[in-house]
């Protein structure tokens, strides 16, 4: 095994950052809202990430950072050829990524096109009038991005394979609000050549839940809340201390409907308490242009 990475285990966290931020399914509310079979729709994600607090005994001289910016095209088809409504889509991502990784002292950073995930919605409720809808989204992640081997820890790609499972639960209340909840699981093939070694990584999981309100028929607002738990790491099977992770995140979003072809979404979220992990901030601004 890479002795280096056992005197400073956490130094593979850095490698997981881009490659958990690409591949979540961060979802945003109303993403599970169904669309007639034939639309196709495509969307821009502009997201940042801030942080220069990381919680866990790896970060023992206080000043650990991390700076994220990355851009995702997402393309969405709405078809009933499943037998019921679903939506082929794919993912693109490109990323810039600039961080001290705890117990490190200088910074690092790398940028390029990450790895894209394929993959759909398959719905279970599809009730418009009332606002309720189910499904299951799963997307695979394909290793193809830019992976440096010479600097894996802020590698936009992750050279494995992932999967993303989530199951969504929405339901409309009254005339305005909606309420939605979503379990997810994050499942990772092997890394094979990180600095060496075999890299594995345990499942993560999380819980997101959004409560909407219409302002107005075009206008909405959103509150957010992700609770997330797992994601341990091993090196060449052995597990390494201090990489499970956990944590809460918070935050607010607000949709506009420019048109009937155009959207706009601002969010933030922060977290508020973390484990083995950055403590920071996000933004995103989404674009969407229904063809």
């Amino acid at each position: 095994m890479n002795q280096a990475l056992l005197r400073n285990p956490i130094l593979c966290l850095g490698g997981m950052l881009l490659s958990l931020q690409s591949q979540a399914a961060d979802l945003n509310a109303r993403d599970f809202f169904g669309a007639p079979s034939g639309t196709t729709l495509g969307a821009l994600y502009l997201a940042g990430t801030r942080s220069d607090d990381f919680h866990g005994p790896a970060d023992r001289d206080g000043k650990a950072d991390l700076k994220a910016n990355v851009v995702v095209y997402r393309q969405v088809f709405y078809t009933d050829v499943c037998g019921t409504l679903c939506t082929p889509q794919f993912l693109v991502p490109f990323a810039d990524l600039n961080a001290r990784l705890p117990g490190t002292s200088q910074h690092v950073g790398e940028s390029g096109f990450g790895d894209p995930l394929i993959g759909g919605t398959l719905f279970f409720i599809n009730e418009p009038a009332s606002r309720t809808y189910s499904g299951l989204l799963s997307l695979l992640t394909l290793p193809i991005g830019e992976y440096h081997s010479e600097n894996p820890d802020v590698s936009p790609g992750a050279n494995r394979w992932g999967a993303t499972f989530v199951y969504n639960y929405t339901q409309g209340v009254g005339e305005k609000w909606v309420l939605e909840a979503s379990l997810e699981a994050q499942l990772y093939g092997k890394n094979d050549n990180y600095y060496g070694s075999d890299l594995k990584q345990d499942p993560l999981y999380r819980l997101q839940a959004f409560a909407s309100y219409d302002f107005t028929p075009s206008t909405y607002g959103a509150l957010r809340l992700v609770q997330a738990d797992g994601g341990a790491l091993r090196i060449n099977d052995q597990r390494i201390d201090d990489t499970h992770k956990r944590y809460t995140q918070v935050g607010f979003e607000v949709g506009h409907w420019l048109d009937r072809q155009n959207q706009v979404m601002f969010s933030l979220s922060q977290n508020v308490a973390a484990s083995n992990g950055y403590a920071g901030a996000d933004a995103l601004l989404r674009l969407v242009h229904v063809f």
